[in-house]
C-alpha cells in the first residue's frame, strides 16, 4: 500500500481532475468582497469551509464511528489555522476522490488506525492555507504588510495594537487574484494536539440528534431483512415464501443471486422481521458441516510440522527452529485462538436508491469504506463500478468489521430489481450466526536461552485464513500473504536469530478484518513466551523486556509503566505486555486477583458497571512528533497481561484465546 503523500504547493491548492488531489479550492470568491449570505460555508479549500456565522468547519475525510476522528483531525486543522476551538465544527467528506486516504492508495477507507498519521499532512497544509487566507484578508483591510500580522488562538492582531476575531472576517474572506500573493507565514504554534478536548461529536449523540446509518432512511424506502440458512454454506432450495407474503406490510421476497439468503421486503422493519418468520425457507445442506474445533486442530497440526507453502514474514541468522540440540534451554508453546465477533450496537446497514435510469445506485450506509462497497455493489449487479456512489454517515460501532459492509451489495441489487429505494438491516443474532468474525489461528512459537537468560533465537509460526484471499484473490495470488494476518508477529525485540512464517488455509466462513486483526492474536503468543522466559530465568519481566529493546520511544513507554509497578499491600498479582504496532507503543499493566469461583478477576471494580475494571491511560508524549493511530493498539495487549498475572497466582499457563474457565 502506499503510504508517502507530499503534495507541491501548487497541486495542492490548485489540484488536477484526475483525483489526486489533496487540497482544491471550492466557492471562495477570488478578488472580490461579498459577504457571504446567512447560513452559507463557503470552501476555502477542501478540507476548510468558512461559515458565514464565523464557524470554521473541517470537511472530515475519516468516517467517525466512535474512535473520535472528528474530534482529532479538527484538532490538527485548528492548530495549523491557530483557530478559537469553541468555533469549529466538523462534517463528513462527501463521496470524493478528493479525501481518499493516503494509506489505502487514495481510496475512500477508514482503517488500520492510520487516519490521524495518513491525512495529518494535508491537514496542516489545509488549515495553514487557510490561515494564509485570513492574514491576507486582515493586510487588505490594514493596508499593511504581512510581518505586522500575527495571529492567535481565533485572533488576528497588528503590531500596533488592533486586533479582528477570525468570526468577523471569515464569512467576508477572499481569496487574492493569483494564489502566489499569499503570505509565507510561520507555522502557528502548536496549541491543541495533543490536549484532552472535548469531543465533538457527543453533544449530539447525547441528545439525540446524530444520524446513523439505520437512521437514514428515506421516507419511501422499503425495508429489508436477510433470511438465512441455518447451516454455514447452504444454499436457499426453496423459498418457502407462500405464507409470508400474506402478511401485512410485506412488499416482495427475493432469493439474492448467489442463493445465500432470502430476502423479505416489506413497507417498515416489523413487518420484514414478521414475514422473516413466516418463511419455511428449505436449505440445501452443505458437502461437510462446519466445525471450527476440528479447524483448529488441522490449523495445529500445521504450525507444528511447518508447510512448504509458508510466507517467510522475517528470516534473520540461520536457524529454522529454535529448538536446535546446542545445550540452550528453551520454551516452546502451542497457543489457539478461536472464532471471536464483535456485534456493533448498531446493525449492519445499508440504503440504495436507483439512479441512472436504474442503472446505477446512490448508497447511503454505516461502512468504513465506500470504495469496497461501490466495488461490491457493482459486481453483484453487474454494473460498471463509475455508476454506483456511498456515502458513509457517523458509524455506531466497526471495530473493522465495516470494512466489508457486505449488504451494501444486497441493497444495491434489491433496489434495482425492484426499482425504488431499500435499506437493509443485518440484526446481531443474524450477524453471530451468519456474519463475519475473526479467523482461527493456531500458533507454534519456540524460544532458545543462553547462559545469561536472553532470547537468542526465535521461531513464530502463525497459521489462519487469510481475509485478503477472500475479498482480494487476486491481489492474495499475487502478493502470497496477508499483512493483517502477521499483524503483530513483526515484533521489535533485538533477537539474533528470527523466523517468523504465517501460513494461509482457507476456511468456509466470512472471515474478515475484526479490531486488532492479526495482532489479537499474535501478540498474545508473544507476550506470554516472553514473560515465560523472563520468568525461566527469575527476572524481572519489565526489566526483561527493556533488555531486548533499542528504540527509545518504546523504552520510554515501557518505562513509565514501571511508574504504575508498585503493588506492594495490594492482593493479587499484575502481569504485564508490551507492543510495538503500525508505528505506536503500548505498554499495559492487569492487576487480578482470585475471584470466589476461582476465576480471575480484574482489580478496581466499578460499582455503576461491575463487571468493568478501572482503566487508567497516559500518553507519553503526545504533543511531539508525528501523531500515530491508537485506535487499535490496547485490544491485543489485554489478554496477554491478564494470562501473565494468572500465571504468577496459579502457576497456570494460558494457551487459548478466548479465555474459558481456568
Amino acid at each position: 500500500m502506499n503510504t508517502s503523500f507530499s503534495p507541491t504547493r501548487r497541486s495542492f491548492l490548485v489540484g488536477g481532475a484526475a483525483g489526486t488531489v489533496a487540497v482544491v479550492f471550492g466557492g471562495l470568491a477570488v478578488g472580490r468582497g461579498d459577504v457571504a449570505a446567512s447560513g452559507i460555508e463557503r470552501p476555502v479549500n477542501a478540507y476548510v469551509h468558512f461559515g458565514s456565522d464565523g464557524y470554521i468547519t473541517l470537511i472530515n475525510p475519516a468516517i467517525e464511528m466512535g474512535q473520535g476522528s472528528s474530534t482529532a483531525l479538527a484538532q490538527i486543522v485548528a492548530d495549523a489555522l491557530d483557530a478559537d476551538w469553541s468555533r469549529i465544527r466538523v462534517k463528513p467528506a462527501p463521496y470524493d476522490d478528493t479525501y481518499g486516504n493516503p494509506h489505502f492508495a487514495g481510496r475512500l477507507v477508514t482503517a488500520d488506525s492510520a487516519a490521524t498519521n495518513a491525512f495529518w499532512p494535508a491537514l496542516r497544509s489545509a488549515g495553514a492555507h487557510a490561515r494564509a487566507v485570513l492574514i491576507w484578508n486582515a493586510m487588505q483591510r490594514w493596508r499593511c504588510e504581512a510581518h505586522l500580522v500575527r495571529t492567535e488562538s481565533g485572533w488576528l492582531l497588528h503590531q500596533d495594537g488592533r486586533k479582528l476575531a477570525y468570526a468577523e472576517l471569515a464569512p467576508q474572506a477572499v481569496l487574492p487574484g493569483s494564489l502566489d500573493n499569499l503570505p509565507s507565514v510561520a507555522p502557528a504554534p502548536s496549541r491543541l494536539v495533543g490536549k484532552p478536548l472535548a469531543r465533538l461529536d457527543l453533544p449530539d449523540k447525547l441528545l439525540g440528534r446524530t444520524v446513523y446509518g439505520v437512521d437514514a432512511r428515506a421516507s419511501k424506502a422499503l425495508v429489508a431483512v436477510l433470511a438465512m440458512p441455518d447451516q454455514i454454506g447452504g444454499k436457499m432450495a426453496d423459498m418457502g415464501d407462500g405464507a409470508a407474503r400474506t402478511l401485512p406490510g410485506v412488499v416482495d421476497i427475493k432469493a439474492l443471486p448467489d442463493g445465500s439468503a432470502v430476502a423479505v421486503i416489506a413497507k417498515d422493519t416489523w413487518s420484514a422481521l414478521q414475514g422473516c418468520k413466516a418463511l419455511n425457507t428449505r436449505w440445501t445442506e452443505p458437502a461437510q458441516l462446519y466445525d471450527s474445533e476440528a479447524a483448529l486442530k488441522r490449523f495445529a497440526a500445521v504450525a507444528q510440522s511447518g508447510s512448504p507453502g509458508t510466507h517467510v514474514v522475517r528470516s534473520t541468522g540461520t536457524a529454522n527452529a529454535a529448538s536446535t540440540n546446542d545445550g540452550l534451554r528453551s520454551i516452546q508453546a502451542l497457543v489457539l485462538s478461536r472464532h471471536v465477533t464483535h456485534a456493533a450496537l448498531e446493525p449492519q446497514n445499508a440504503q440504495a436508491t436507483p439512479t441512472w435510469l436504474n442503472q446505477g445506485a446512490d448508497i447511503v450506509a454505516s461502512t468504513q469504506a465506500p470504495s469496497l462497497d461501490m466495488r461490491r455493489a457493482a459486481q453483484i449487479a453487474k454494473r460498471p463500478p463509475l455508476v454506483f456512489k456511498v456515502q458513509s454517515t457517523v458509524v455506531g460501532g466497526a471495530f473493522g468489521r465495516r470494512v466489508d459492509n457486505d449488504v451494501s451489495s444486497s441493497a444495491a441489487w434489491l433496489a434495482l430489481e425492484l426499482k425504488t429505494p431499500v435499506q437493509v438491516l443485518q440484526f446481531a443474532g443474524d450477524e453471530i450466526a451468519n456474519g463475519q468474525m475473526r479467523t482461527l489461528a493456531a500458533q507454534h512459537i519456540e524460544a532458545s536461552l543462553d547462559a545469561q537468560g536472553r532470547i537468542v533465537r526465535w521461531l513464530h509460526r502463525t497459521v489462519g485464513s487469510a481475509t485478503a484471499a477472500r475479498l482480494f484473490p487476486e491481489r492474495f495470488a499475487k502478493d502470497g500473504f496477508d499483512q493483517t494476518m502477521v499483524d503483530g508477529s513483526e515484533h521489535i525485540y533485538q533477537i539474533a536469530e528470527q523466523r517468523i512464517e504465517s501460513i494461509h488455509r482457507p476456511l468456509p466462513v466470512a472471515c474478515s478484518f475484526l479490531r486488532g486483526v492479526g495482532a489479537g492474536f499474535n501478540v498474545f503468543a508473544i507476550e506470554t513466551l516472553i514473560d515465560e522466559a523472563a520468568s525461566m530465568v527469575s527476572q524481572d519481566p519489565l526489566t526483561y523486556r527493556l533488555a531486548m529493546l533499542s528504540d527509545p520511544r518504546a523504552r520510554r513507554v515501557l518505562q513509565a509503566l514501571g511508574d504504575w509497578r508498585d503493588t506492594a499491600g495490594r492482593p493479587g498479582a499484575s502481569g504485564i505486555a508490551f507492543m510495538s504496532f503500525r508505528g505506536s507503543h503500548i505498554a499495559v499493566q492487569a492487576q487480578v486477583e482470585i475471584g470466589t469461583d476461582r476465576q480471575p478477576q480484574l482489580r478496581h471494580m466499578q460499582v455503576r458497571l461491575p463487571s468493568l475494571p478501572t482503566i487508567e491511560c497516559r500518553f507519553i508524549e503526545a504533543d511531539k512528533g508525528t501523531p500515530r493511530g491508537i485506535g487499535e493498539i490496547a485490544l491485543p495487549l489485554v489478554a496477554p497481561a491478564v494470562a501473565n498475572a494468572w500465571f504468577k497466582l496459579s502457576g497456570k499457563r494460558i494457551r487459548d484465546l478466548p479465555f474459558s474457565r481456568v
